[in-house]
């Protein structure tokens, strides 16, 4: 059967308060909500807080656009859950071309 996932893809800062994302390093999160037990590490220690606690006490992706794919909640998810893919600056491509 399909998978059920978390997916939000990255965005703009928004223009109201809080943390405004670094420039640099970005990723897109994906947590395969099926896989999750609802743990709550990542919610608790992203140094970014891209996740928040839904309903079920799983997270979602809330604040995708200030993750910094340092990776943290991929390396620490227990259930292999979360899933982090870098996102290539437009700058860095124009360096390698």
């Amino acid at each position: 059967m399909g998978e059920e996932t978390s997916d939000v893809a990255p965005a703009e800062s928004p223009s109201g308060g809080g943390q405004a994302p670094r420039a640099g390093r970005r990723g897109q999160v994906r947590v395969f909500g099926n896989w999750c037990k609802g743990c709550g590490l990542c919610i608790a220690f992203c140094p970014r807080h891209v996740f928040e606690a839904g309903a079920d006490g799983r997270p979602l992706v809330v604040n995708p656009e200030r993750c910094t794919a340092c990776m943290w909640c991929v390396e620490h998810c227990p259930d292999f859950a979360i899933v982090v893919q870098p996102i290539e600056d437009d700058r860095e491509r124009r360096d390698v071309a």
